[in-house]
């Protein structure tokens, strides 16, 4: 019960926090933000995504990004991998970057479908699928709910994931409370300095955010009903089945000793479950945002990984 207060306690904060740093909504973001941006639709979702192509392709990478950021997270990893000979795809889930922003009219699916059928619609096959955070969980369904497609999970800084409770679940999907935290959002919608704080303490790293391009991180929630979906997201994942878990071929297990969003309970209790020629590394240093403040490390111990299986 402990732990389960303390994830609710941190998902809280963390979308204060955020809210805090976020820009105004507006209909104004670009629709194609980078000039190899490419769309999928699906049922009633389109999803942004980019691919990094190898010249002589060794196999495939699906990089799905956390909560609050976007597939611009994995570029660089993506680069790294495309120089490497592995094809890498990005993609923005529902509510993120600039994919659909999801509405009481939208016939929800499970991310991990949606991840599929854009995997299908770009040659099927067998994939290997990283995620970060939030996008671990996702990548994690993905692999249980369909083994056929997942050659070997990548997973970055997350953990298994135990569903909403139903208490979060109301709060989060009742139309009052999505409407105050969209409001709180507008209004605090110029405090981006918050922003550059906020990526110092994910990453550990305060040279790193300064220097950061900002915009690719808020300029996704100038998007209408950016608020709504991002306050929605958590209802929409699929919980981990761990046993289901233990039995997928081996996993690249990677985590960085001062990550301060994910919990160290929980950190430990997917280990516990990893498959069995499973890596697990922990970074000595850095924070929840390895991924780009750590890139050189994280890309070296990804490809050894990939390498070998």
């Amino acid at each position: 019960m402990r732990t389960v207060k303390k994830a609710l306690a941190l998902l809280l904060t963390i979308v204060l926090a955020a809210s805090l740093a976020l820009p105004v909504f507006a209909a104004d973001a670009p629709e194609t933000p980078f000039d190899d941006s490419r769309f999928f639709t699906t049922g009633d979702y389109t999803l942004h995504y980019r691919v990094f192509e190898a010249e002589n392709e060794k196999d495939k990478v699906l990089l799905i990004h956390g909560f609050a950021l976007s597939s611009y997270c994995f570029e660089g990893l993506a680069k790294e991998l495309q120089k490497a000979g592995y094809t890498a795809v990005i993609v923005d889930l529902p509510d993120f970057g600039y994919s659909t922003r999801e509405t009481a009219g939208t016939a929800v699916r499970p991310r991990e479908d949606l991840m599929y059928d854009l995997m299908q619609a770009l040659g099927g096959g067998k994939w290997y699928v990283g995620g970060h955070s939030m996008g671990g969980y996702v990548a994690i369904a993905l692999a249980e709910k369909h083994p056929e497609a997942v050659k070997n999970l990548l997973l970055y800084g997350t953990s298994g994931n135990d569903g909403t409770s139903p208490t979060l679940r109301s709060m989060m999907t009742n139309p009052v409370m999505m409407k105050v935290f969209s409001s709180f959002l507008t209004l605090a919608s110029r405090m981006t300095p918050l922003v550059r704080l906020l990526l110092a303490a994910a990453t550990g790293d305060l040279m790193f955010a300064l220097g950061y391009d900002i915009a690719k991180i808020t300029d996704p929630y100038k998007i209408e009903g950016t608020g709504e979906g991002v306050v929605r997201n958590f209802t929409a994942l699929t919980a981990t089945d761990y046993e289901a878990f233990r039995t997928l071929p081996p996993v690249f297990y990677l985590n960085a000793e001062n990550d301060s969003v994910i919990a160290k309970d929980a950190i430990n209790k997917l280990r516990g479950f990893l498959p069995d020629g499973s890596t697990d590394l922990t970074l000595a240093d850095g924070g929840h945002l390895f991924i780009e403040s750590r890139l050189p490390e994280t890309a070296r111990l990804t490809l050894e990984f990939l390498n070998a299986h």
